[in-house]
């Protein structure tokens, strides 16, 4: 069967080849505008699929490269900086220190370390408070908070440091009383005129010191027994220690006392308490019960909490956590806790470093004395207490307890270092800001840092952050503040000599009042040597341990510069990774513009021929063929 060819047909098929020519010519002209081989995914399926992985990494990598990494690089440069800038005020701090060990200033002198020594105490915390974008950075995740207060405030605070007997240390005190003041108006009344050589004296005072000074204390010292609390704590032996029994044994001044794990009856704990003679007693102990010994009393709470208080030497307060387990039948088990608090008696709270507070623990009499010195933020141990904690393990924790509600310009925030309550004017008594809970949980607070990490590739991680114990300690500014007050009182002592020896050349003076100026020249020659052997002393054991600052400070930095060093190589591996994969998305993506101008020519040729050809099919009719 034959088919006849229409003129229709002609048309139709002449538009039709017209059409697809124009399409091609815009897709083609689209592509070359455009410099791409695709517009929409139905172009082709196989490029748009590889495009979106590819430019998924990519954009993983864009972000690791131009932002994650260059944020963290920002972050490592100014934290080097910082410590830089650090390591220099301790190094220049430790030349002025060393100076003082000498022993040969001039009055001059000694005023122009003073004044950079003041400097320098100010500014060495004030570059602990380095941002990078707004961001604190030595803050650990507290990067809201900077590391100092900025301002004088008053808030109150309540903290708990945790340290161990490392950090009891021995100081010499140089009693001159107000020696430093005497003048021609008053070297001849009687607060003075008593003053001889023989009543200088210095000797020897072991010290807890604080973070702080001026903690919150009343000025009736009866009412400060629970301002500050000093206690530590010691493993609870609780292997066999009584026969075949299992429990607890405890060693106080006076007795061994071992509480028996197991249940008596009535769900009552047997004790046995045995005295230094050697004798034995049993006793029975309950929820709610006391027993009661000469100088020592065992209580049990009603939640089995056991306390021992002792009044003998020095005076302590044990306590013991228990836990009870009741059976089927309703009889208690006691089981101990693997650690047990001992709190020390403060027996004196002294407002000034006076030497009252001093003498207040020195020699026999004053053996379980313990004192603290607001102006200083000492806790100064007489001769037992000092042995007792001595005793104990590097890792047996020391714990002291205190409240600060007065703070000054560059004083350490206690929430970057301690577990810390903070009270506002917003919360009340019974609902304060905790940080740092996980302290009191944590052997002298051995938590982890609050270490602060920047993705910068995949599954790959770099540290940004250094936290401020590891190079800004309190014990920096406290250091140089007591190098400041010894060379204080050393030219005072100095102009006070000079002073009584005018008083003496001058020759106004004669009998008694000479004699007098006399004595108090002797009692002031023997205080500024006192006083100066004490100031080179206490600066030649601080060069050490400012070696000990500036070396931390050192090896701080070198583990910043590492951590810098191995982001630059991270760095230059996404930087390749970057330019490959760019490579990739353009092979993928990109048109060839000379291949699509030849196509394009090609097919604007053809849609012009299809024109022409189109307007002679158009033109055509049955007439044509009659």
């Amino acid at each position: 069967m034959a088919m006849r060819i229409t003129t229709k047909m002609m048309q139709n098929r002449s538009l039709n080849n017209l059409n697809t020519n124009k399409t091609l010519q815009e897709k083609l002209t689209t592509q070359l505008s455009t410099m791409k081989k695709i517009t929409r995914p139905s172009d082709d399926p196989v490029i748009a699929i590889r495009s979106l992985k590819l430019n998924s990494t990519l954009n993983k990598i864009d972000q690791y490269y131009e932002k994650n990494s260059n944020d963290a690089q920002s972050w490592l440069e100014l934290t080097e900086s910082a410590i830089k800038t650090t390591n220099s005020i301790l190094e220049d701090m430790s030349g002025y220190i060393t100076q003082c060990a000498q022993g040969s200033l001039t009055a001059e002198d000694r005023a122009a370390i003073l004044r950079n020594l003041a400097n320098y105490q100010s500014e060495i915390y004030s570059t602990g408070n380095a941002t990078s974008a707004g961001r604190n950075i030595f803050t650990g995740y507290r990067t809201d908070t900077p590391l100092t207060f900025l301002k004088d405030k008053t808030e109150r605070y309540s903290i708990t440091e945790q340290r161990d007997n490392s950090y009891i240390d021995t100081i010499t005190h140089t009693v001159i009383g107000d020696m430093a003041n005497i003048n021609a108006g008053n070297f001849n009344t009687a607060s003075y005129s008593a003053y001889t050589e023989y009543q200088v004296k210095s000797y020897d005072v072991a010290r807890i010191r604080l973070a702080y000074n001026n903690l919150d204390i009343d000025t009736d010292a009866t009412k400060n027994a629970d301002k500050i609390k000093l206690s530590y704590f010691t493993d609870v032996n609780t292997d066999a220690a009584h026969g075949t029994d299992k429990g607890a044994s405890i060693s106080t001044t006076s007795y061994s006392i071992f509480m028996n794990q197991n249940v008596i009856n009535n769900g009552e704990m047997e004790i046995t308490v045995t005295g230094k003679d050697g004798k034995e007693n049993t006793y029975t102990l309950g929820p709610n019960g006391t027993i009661t010994l000469d100088k020592t009393e065992i209580s049990m709470d009603a939640k089995g909490k056991i306390t021992i208080t002792e009044t003998g030497n020095p005076p302590q307060t044990t306590t013991l956590q228990t836990k009870t387990e009741t059976d089927a039948a309703g009889n208690k088990t006691y089981t101990f806790a693997d650690r047990m608090e001992t709190s020390l008696t403060i027996t004196s709270f002294s407002k000034t470093a006076s030497d009252d507070a001093y003498a207040s623990v020195y020699g026999d009499a004053n053996a379980n004395n313990i004192t603290y010195v607001a102006e200083t933020g000492e806790l100064l141990l007489g001769k037992n207490v000092q042995n007792k904690l001595a005793a104990l393990s590097i890792n047996n924790e020391i714990r002291i307890s205190y409240d600060k509600s007065e703070w000054k310009t560059d004083d350490l925030d206690p929430v970057h270092y301690f577990y810390t309550e903070r009270y506002t004017d917003t919360r009340d008594a019974d609902d304060p800001l905790i940080y740092n809970e996980e302290k009191l949980t944590a052997p002298k607070g051995n938590v982890a840092k609050q270490i602060i990490e920047y993705d910068i590739g995949s599954n790959q991680t770099i540290r940004v952050n250094t936290t401020a114990d590891e190079i800004y300690t309190h014990n920096m500014g406290r250091d140089v503040g007591e190098v400041k007050a010894l060379l204080e009182e050393y030219g005072s002592l100095e102009k006070a000599y000079d002073t009584v020896n005018s008083l003496i050349q001058s020759g106004k003076y004669e009998g008694t009042d000479l004699d007098t100026l006399n004595k108090q020249l002797d009692a002031l020659d023997k205080a500024r040597a006192l006083s100066k052997a004490t100031l080179q002393e206490r600066c030649e054991g601080l060069q050490t341990i400012f070696k000990g600052y500036t070396n931390q400070a050192t090896l701080t930095r070198t583990d910043v510069g590492s951590r810098e060093s191995r982001l630059k190589l991270i760095q230059n591996r996404l930087s390749a990774q970057q330019t490959n994969f760019q490579e990739l998305v353009s092979d993928n993506e990109d048109a060839d513009v000379t291949e699509l101008a030849i196509q394009l020519k090609s097919v604007e040729l053809t849609y012009e021929a299809a024109l022409s050809s189109i307007s002679y099919v158009m033109k055509t009719s049955l007439l044509n063929f009659i």
